[in-house]
């Protein structure tokens, strides 16, 4: 038996979709203007697969920020329901960019990824794309968990938002760090910007699955709106606890997935972009079983 819909129902549907095609939409031509390019040409004339996949990264986390923003109740005022939804996709947008910025002047401090992917390089538009995934999996957490629910949430948003950009900071600094011990101080970004697909598939996978595991964290403390600061710190703690059980348990399932294969040859090396899958696919398998138990 279908639930009988209205047309304040539909109404509703038809202003969230359109507010949607417009945000997913805007992606592009945003990303191309803060990056002074045509994208028509990059996309069309120029082929630059890179510059594609950081676009559908883009959309793709831009979505994860539209669906949380239409989730729930909506607002018994047409207009009142729109503003909300928009206001929510702008932020959603907004924190894509900086942190896009902050991946790119922070993160990523020694490798420009606004200039390698001018220059086409897959591995650049791997890693903006994943991180821009792994920001919308956390924003769309975060609008999840802030139980507010109109502008004001924007606050406990916010805040996870900088704080996520900490925690995936650190990540990236200690898979830096474990490449630069196993290959005799040489860096990870100089890897990356020569254009290792596989190391960036690798490196993606981490970083998405520890967006997922970050996730998680929204399950087990609970948003107090009169007590946002406690709400925020119980938040950090679990998010940095699960952040640290994620990895020996994705080692130890690799270690099982791809027993007999010497992962760090075949990825660092030789470049194995299905070894490189595989193992991303087990970090972002890892961090679905942890938002599934505890999320």
């Amino acid at each position: 038996m279908l639930n009988t819909i209205s047309l304040w129902h539909i109404s509703i549907i038809g202003i969230d979709l359109i507010i949607a095609i417009i945000a997913i939409s805007s992606i592009r031509h945003l990303q191309g203007l803060l990056a002074g390019v045509n994208t028509t040409d990059e996309l069309s004339k120029k082929d630059n697969f890179a510059f594609g996949i950081s676009i559908a990264g883009g959309a793709l986390a831009v979505s994860l920020i539209l669906f949380a923003a239409v989730s729930g109740d909506a607002s018994v005022n047409l207009l009142h329901e729109a503003g909300n939804v928009a206001v929510y996709a702008l932020a959603g947008i907004l924190f894509l960019k900086i942190g896009t910025i902050i991946n790119d002047a922070i993160i990523f401090n020694k490798l420009s990824l606004k200039t390698k992917i001018a220059e086409k390089n897959i591995s650049a538009g791997i890693v903006q794309a994943a991180n821009m995934v792994a920001l919308g999996v956390i924003i769309h957490s975060a609008m999840n968990w802030e139980s507010t629910g109109g502008y004001q949430g924007l606050i406990p948003v916010a805040l996870v938002f900088i704080a996520s950009q900490i925690i995936l900071l650190i990540v990236t600094r200690l898979r830096g760090a474990i490449y630069q011990k196993r290959h005799e101080g040489k860096q990870l970004q100089e890897a990356l910007s020569t254009g290792n697909v596989a190391l960036a598939i690798r490196y993606a996978g981490h970083i998405l699955g520890t967006a997922l595991a970050l996730s998680a964290a929204s399950g087990m403390v609970v948003f107090l709106p009169q007590d946002i600061t406690n709400s925020m710190i119980s938040w950090f703690a679990v998010a940095i606890v699960i952040t640290i059980l994620l990895s020996p348990i994705a080692t130890i399932a690799r270690m099982v997935v791809l027993s007999g294969i010497n992962i760090v040859d075949e990825i660092d090396n030789q470049q194995n972009v299905g070894v490189a899958y595989i193992e991303a696919a087990i970090y972002i398998a890892i961090g679905f079983i942890f938002k599934g138990l505890l999320g």
